[in-house]
């Protein structure tokens, strides 16, 4: 409930039960399932066998094996990487993890280990905040318009100090979709720097693995810089599997911190995913076929938001990812009230509020914005976006 009596979904526990309920449940426009590009699927089906089959395969999965993660996808990556920046990338600067979600609470539980803060720039996805020990702050953004239709957040600059140990920024962002551009994010780097504060960059829509950007963009590198990756949205999302890169001391540190919860990461998928990188098909798909279908969503869903509503609204730049973060100005009320109007009606979206931390909740970006995903089949879009629009309409 919310100060004013009414039902409201405005943190993120509020939300989860929706979404893992909701792929059952009418139009989910809030769905964060990553889309099934059939020929990306094959290929990864391909890599199982071939590992399967391989005379390894009992070594691979009846031994221990080392914490950092398999010797050949530390280098295969090291060098895909390397060759994609032009960047002097080794393999004793890539960490394994089981998922990227794990690199995160492993970046948390360093910031608690020094009694630091980890900080935010909203809206950013909550999901990082898995640490209770850690002390976790949120920046608002600079947001400038651009066009009649669309705008953009900036990062705020001159607002860090010694106590925080680490920020934290999705590039391509889940919620908006924002790309820092390289220089904003070098300048970024060069801040935490001063502070003593580590830079870490979650990639996990960038290319070359998966991909799915449609702003050109660098990757940042320093002694301060920590880059997450993941296979996830590129068919291995049920397997787990992510990757760091960052200077060797981190990836150590980091190591030992994961190795306390998981010893070392799945052997099998690793061995998949270096047999997927042996050539390059896997990463020409991701980076082909399957970011244009995630184009294709994106645009189905500025298309039916532009034909349907006849309020004020904005879209944030669409710079990659999966989700479409759309502002109603003149909304009577909150998207964590509105959200359930939309339930009652058969449709799921994400509210602004979750993406925000609490002291932060009469921002207007926080009260107007909401999450629109666009891997939902496109029949479910098109119905889901003609009901969001009419209750939105009626609603200002």
């Amino acid at each position: 409930m919310t100060r004013t009596g009414l039902r409201a979904v405005e943190e993120w526990p509020d939300l989860v039960p929706y979404l893992l309920a909701g792929s059952g449940q009418g139009h989910n426009l809030a769905t964060g399932m990553p889309l099934v590009h059939p020929p990306v699927a094959e290929l990864v089906r391909s890599a199982f066998r071939r590992a399967v089959e391989d005379a390894s395969f009992t070594r691979r999965v009846s031994l221990y094996h080392g914490v950092l993660g398999d010797p050949e996808l530390r280098e295969r990556l090291a060098r895909l990487y390397g060759e994609h920046y032009a960047l002097p990338v080794t393999a004793e600067e890539v960490l394994i993890t089981p998922g990227a979600q794990a690199a995160f609470h492993a970046v948390s539980a360093l910031a608690a280990a020094r009694g630091r803060r980890v900080v935010f720039f909203a809206p950013e996805y909550p999901g990082y905040r898995t640490h209770p020990e850690v002390r976790y702050d949120m920046l608002l953004p600079e947001v400038v318009e651009q066009g009649d239709r669309e705008f953009r957040y900036l990062p705020p600059a001159g607002r860090l100090d010694p106590d925080v140990g680490a920020v934290i920024v999705s590039r391509p962002a889940n919620p908006s979709g924002n790309v820092i551009g390289d220089a904003a994010l070098a300048a970024l780097a060069g801040e935490c720097a001063s502070v003593g504060a580590l830079l870490v960059v979650d990639n996990a829509y960038g290319p070359p693995i998966p991909g799915l950007a449609y702003r050109d963009m660098g990757l940042p590198w320093g002694d301060n810089v920590v880059c997450v990756q993941s296979f996830s949205k590129g068919a291995l999302a049920g397997e787990r599997l992510g990757f760091v890169l960052a200077p060797a001391p981190v990836v150590r540190e980091l190591g030992e911190l994961q190795a306390r919860v998981a010893t070392f990461p799945p052997q099998l998928v690793q061995f998949a995913a270096a047999i997927l990188l042996r050539d390059g098909r896997y990463v020409e798909l991701c980076g082909g076929e399957l970011r244009d279908a995630y184009q294709e969503r994106h645009r189905l869903v500025r298309d039916r938001l532009a034909a349907g509503l006849t309020v004020p609204y904005r879209v944030h730049a669409v710079d990659g990812g999966q989700f479409a973060w759309v502002r109603l100005p003149g909304l009577a009320g909150r998207t964590a009230e509105l959200f359930f109007t939309l339930l009652d009606r058969g449709v799921l979206v994400a509210p602004a509020a979750p993406f925000y931390l609490p002291h932060l909740h009469d921002d207007p970006h926080a009260r107007q914005c909401v999450r629109i995903g666009v891997t939902a089949p496109a029949e479910a879009i098109i119905a889901g976006l003609d009901i969001f629009t009419e209750v939105v309409n009626e609603h200002g």
